[in-house]
């Protein structure tokens, strides 16, 4: 005869079921966190930093979006473009308090009238070459350091993309205008956990005084992809 299983019984299986349930939510959760986290980097922070701007810098193409100011309130430019190797560019927003959008095609640079919306040529390409507008025509232009002093591993972020390295740094710049115009200079940077490329930097440049008198923020995103970056017809 089979044994009569009672209230005893039932409250046991309950219990039971909902350890198991319990567990598999906290396997479940464990599991969708560390596919969010992070790796922790295996190299020095000196290697990662050197290895994040030769891979960025050599992509063949990505889009972004920089914005420039003197001090604090002093906006210069807020601009969105993509860009691809080895010279086209194009570029949209507005500089000096005036929109603009610029196309760069090989040894011809196209801009946009203001007030009749045709595009003008102007022959060479010595507007995108000028260190004034580096951080426009050429974001990556400011990440070209004749050094680097103090590289610090700042450990990882949670961008809109999903968590980032971070690091930080004083770096001395290539670009002459800036180099003389602003000194002390800090850099932070967060950095693709997968392929260590930049995805966001925060560069800033002091007067005397210690004041902010240079404050680059940049974002970049679709490294790699198709551009379609023709003349304008």
């Amino acid at each position: 005869m089979e044994t009569m299983r009672g209230p005893h019984w039932l409250i046991l299986r309950k219990k039971y079921l909902l350890a198991i349930l319990g567990l598999l939510f906290i396997l479940l959760a464990l599991w969708g966190l560390s596919g969010r986290m992070a790796p922790e980097p295996q190299v020095a922070p000196e290697q990662l930093l050197a290895e994040a701007l030769e891979k960025t810098a050599t992509s063949k193409s990505f889009r972004y979006q920089v914005e420039a100011r003197l001090g604090q309130d002093g906006l210069l430019s807020q601009v969105e473009g993509e860009r691809q190797a080895p010279d086209r560019i194009h570029l949209k927003g507005t500089m000096y308090n005036s929109p603009v959008e610029f196309i760069q095609v090989g040894g011809k640079t196209y801009m946009r009238d203001l007030w009749t919306k045709k595009w003008l040529t102007l022959e060479g390409n010595r507007l995108a070459q000028s260190e004034l507008f580096v951080a426009e025509f050429n974001p990556l232009g400011f990440l070209k350091f004749k050094d680097v002093v103090g590289v610090h591993y700042l450990g990882k972020e949670k961008l809109k993309e999903g968590q980032m390295l971070v690091l930080e740094c004083h770096p001395l710049l290539e670009n002459s205008y800036l180099e003389q115009k602003y000194t002390d200079y800090y850099c932070k940077l967060w950095l693709d956990p997968e392929n260590h490329r930049i995805r966001q930097v925060v560069l800033e440049g002091k007067e005397p005084g210690n004041k902010t008198g240079f404050l680059v923020s940049l974002k970049l995103w679709d490294f790699d992809r198709e551009m379609n970056i023709n003349p304008p017809v």
